[in-house]
């Protein structure tokens, strides 16, 4: 069984926030976090993720953008406006 690298950041974030150790063990593993985080292989890792999820993000948009010019509707529809009493005024009669 593999254990994915996000269930160890996350155990680890949990362990942090939960840990009753005192300052003293909360320093330790900060400063351990610091210490992995400034590696380059970490560097690296996170700068390809980063460039990776950046094109993700544009291929979505455009196939979002694409099938909205082809439908010829919009993907989303705009925030309604409300009233005071907030009652939307799309639909009121």
């Amino acid at each position: 069984m593999r254990i994915r690298p996000s269930v160890v950041i996350a155990l680890g974030f949990g362990y942090v926030l939960g840990s009753r150790g005192g300052r003293e063990h909360y320093d330790v593993i900060m400063r351990q976090l610091r210490e992995v985080r400034e590696r380059p292989e970490v560097q690296g890792a996170a700068g390809v993720v980063s460039a990776q999820a950046g094109t993700v993000f544009h291929r979505v948009r455009g196939l979002f953008a694409g099938e909205a010019e082809s439908s010829g509707t919009r993907p989303f529809r705009p925030v309604a406006a409300h009233g005071s009493n907030g009652v939307s005024s799309i639909g009121a009669h």
